[in-house]
């Protein structure tokens, strides 16, 4: 009986030592700070095995939306570096970029195929896309719809975390806003990478034009290029991005973006198009 006794009082003290060093670690993890959550959720995202998401992106122009630049998506991520998506159209049409619908007058104004089916493997830092697997113009949209590339891109950019009041049970929601000029930055390298994209006489084009013809795409391409430029000299931007988080395995449920641009230049013209906001939403399920 004495035996017993002592082992009693041996577990009872080991659990009066360890119950206080078990909660101060619980609350050391609820209690991190809003940037050290983002910092885990990325590690963890980075090592996750695989994952399946779906996600919609739209744009609106002074507040009105441009119906005919919605488009819908999903895919899959494997491998940690491997990302498929492909667009989702209940109504069997076919999508169109913003690009395509006439509505960013930032993008170039060549048209596009419709996207359905990109996918992206990332080699040496960079994502790259596999051609002979994708079903893609150079100006497809889905390639920036990449949700890997997006959760990345908020380790790269100087940014200003808080946490938002009101999240769900057993979810953080983070709000990530970039500064003006990263967000300019960031909308710059976009851009500009698309319309290299399209320059005629980039290899894996579908067509080159020799002599004349292609002289004048050139020519064309320098007009376009340099309106850009112009044009990113002069708009303001301001991107805020809003992570859901599960606390409990520290990985993404949700990531939206707003991101408003401005172009004083054309304040107050008709049509003009003062403020254009590019929404997008992407919602994370099936951890692997």
């Amino acid at each position: 009986m004495r035996t017993i006794h002592i082992r009693r009082m041996m577990i009872l003290s080991t659990v009066l030592l360890l119950g206080p060093i078990l909660s101060t670690g619980c609350a050391r993890i609820h209690d991190k700070s809003a940037a050290e959550v983002l910092h885990l959720v990325l590690a963890g995202m980075a090592g996750s095995d695989g994952v399946s998401f779906e996600g919609a992106s739209s744009l609106m122009l002074d507040g009105k939306p441009v119906p005919k630049a919605a488009l819908y998506y999903g895919g899959t991520v494997s491998d940690h570096n491997k990302v498929s998506l492909h667009t989702l159209l209940p109504d069997g049409g076919k999508p169109q970029t913003a690009a395509q619908a006439g509505g960013n007058k930032l993008k170039s104004s060549s048209a596009a195929a419709s996207a359905y089916y990109t996918r992206l493997e990332k080699k040496n830092g960079q994502w790259t896309l596999l051609q002979q697997d994708s079903t893609a113009s150079p100006d497809s949209p889905l390639p920036g719809l990449n949700p890997l590339r997006q959760l990345e891109d908020l380790e790269k950019h100087e940014i200003e975390v808080s946490e938002e009041a009101g999240g769900a049970r057993g979810t953080r929601v983070l709000r990530i806003e970039l500064s003006e000029p990263e967000a300019v930055r960031q909308l710059a390298a976009e851009l500009e990478g698309q319309m290299e994209a399209i320059r005629p006489g980039k290899s894996g084009s579908e067509q080159k034009e020799t002599g004349k013809e292609e002289d004048a795409l050139q020519l064309l391409w320098a007009k376009k290029n340099n309106e850009l430029q112009q044009k990113l000299k002069e708009v303001s931007v301001r991107t805020v991005y809003y992570l859901q988080v599960d606390t409990k395995r520290n990985l993404p449920k949700r990531l939206t973006c707003t991101r408003r641009v401005n172009d004083p230049a054309n304040q107050g013209t008709t049509g003009g198009g003062a403020e254009e906001i590019y929404l997008t939403e992407v919602n994370f399920y099936g951890y692997r």
